[in-house]
Order: structure tokens, then C-alpha cells, then sequence
């Protein structure tokens, strides 16, 4: 298990944080999400998955819903490659530093809405309770979450 570590930045020692199982089933009933962009055989959501998604190229697939949690220590480069590839997705990240250059350049620049949930995610793989930080759904060319408690936040339509 790994440690929480107070919110000092994206570093590698949560890269590893999984999305809760019951929060992505709950999306994945309404998204159907066909790849899964960050991920590796032990910790994938979907049947079909990339531990490299830089060098991903099926633009058939990349068409579909797609689904997103990236490492945090290469948050900024997976969401600037998911932005430029993906044509639809979802995606989850700490949203306690919007701020930050990944929030102001990429994600706010580019997502359709930002979904904060009433309470804090519960991430698997650190010991803990919940997550020290903020967490947010970023949507892009898809409909905002329907039955989950929380706010929905539109950048364009």
C-alpha cells in the first residue's frame, strides 16, 4: 500500500492510485468505455488498455469512449496527448491545485464540463481513508455524469 503524502505535488509515489471499482463501474454503465489510456494487466479498468499511451496509434479505437486516471508524475503529458488524440473520454484527477499549468493550459483549455463530487475519492492502493486532495471528472465531447452526488462545472457545450 502506498502512503498519502500530504498533497506536495505529482510524484510518482501515487502513480499507482487506482480508481475506486464502484466509481467506475458506475461511469462505465453510462460511458462504456472502450480503452483505458494509463494503465497496466493489474490495474486496468477496460478489456483493452496501453501502459505507454504516447505511442498508442488505433485511431479506430481512439474514437471510442475512452477513459483516463493518469500517473500523476506525467499528468501534464498524458492529458496534452489524450487532448490531441482522443475524440471522446473521461477522466479522473486531483483537482485541489487548478492552478497548476496542467489545469490552466490543458485540461481547463480543452474539457467540456468538470465534474466535482460531493466527498472525497476514495483511491485504491494507499492506506488511508479517503484522499487528502480533491478529486474531479474532466469530461470532452460527451454528457457530464448522471447519478453521482455533485456539482457540474460547463466550459463549452
Amino acid at each position: 500500500m502506498l502512503r498519502a503524502n500530504k498533497g506536495s505535488g505529482n510524484n510518482e509515489d501515487r502513480d499507482l492510485w487506482q480508481t475506486p471499482k464502484i466509481l467506475f463501474d458506475n461511469l462505465n454503465k453510462q460511458y462504456n468505455f472502450t480503452f483505458d489510456c494509463c494503465a497496466n494487466e493489474e490495474n486496468t479498468k477496460c478489456e483493452l488498455f496501453s501502459s505507454n499511451f504516447k505511442e498508442w496509434a488505433d485511431i479506430e479505437l481512439l474514437n471510442k469512449i475512452c477513459w483516463i486516471n493518469p500517473p500523476f508524475s506525467k499528468s501534464k503529458e498524458m492529458f496534452e496527448h489524450f487532448f490531441k488524440v482522443i475524440t471522446k473520454g473521461v477522466a479522473i484527477f486531483r483537482c485541489d491545485n487548478m492552478e497548476t499549468k496542467v489545469w490552466q493550459d490543458i485540461i481547463l483549455k480543452n474539457a467540456n464540463w468538470i465534474f466535482i463530487p460531493k466527498g472525497r475519492v476514495n483511491y485504491e492502493g494507499f492506506i488511508g481513508k479517503s484522499s487528502v486532495f480533491g478529486s474531479a471528472l474532466i469530461g470532452f465531447n460527451v454528457k457530464p455524469p448522471i447519478g453521482l452526488e455533485g456539482i457540474v462545472l460547463y466550459l463549452r457545450v
